[in-house]
């Protein structure tokens, strides 16, 4: 339950940061990009965690004894020796990378948007040199 609590808030708090860098002209279509690339982030390196741990792992060397008793000797378990090397990759990950996820967290609401919507400002919005000031607004058509 408590790690539920937890994953419930590192959702919420990922879900506002999205919702204060979508651009509102692409909104619902930006939101989801954003939260399909977090699910993936998310989700693969589990996989590949478990994949590792069973090839690195050595299944111990087994023998039955007078009796039907089974003895197991040896093998190796890579659990712990991967944890603490894929530990020390995201500390080195975190120190060396950082300050540019600090410099993306505190970059304007602005520097995320498309911008879609400045040509229209600024005049005709056609960069296109061999129209004959036609604009590039999209018309609606009546029903």
């Amino acid at each position: 339950p408590r790690l539920a609590a937890v994953d419930s808030m590192q959702f919420n708090a990922q879900m506002v940061f999205f919702a204060h860098r979508v651009d509102p002209a692409i909104g619902g279509t930006y939101m989801t990009l954003l939260n399909t690339a977090a699910n993936l982030g998310s989700t693969w390196p589990a996989s590949v965690v478990m994949y590792m741990v069973g090839q690195l792992s050595v299944p111990p060397t087994c023998e039955t004894v007078e009796g039907g008793a089974e003895i197991c000797k040896g093998g190796r378990e890579s659990y712990f020796p991967l944890q603490l090397v894929l530990s020390i990759l995201g500390c080195l990950w975190v120190y060396l990378m950082g300050s540019k996820v600090q410099h993306l967290a505190e970059l304007p609401d602005d520097a995320w948007r498309t911008h879609l919507d400045e040509d229209d400002e600024e005049g005709s919005g056609n960069t296109d040199p061999n129209s004959e000031g036609q604009s590039n607004r999209k018309v609606k058509k009546a029903d």
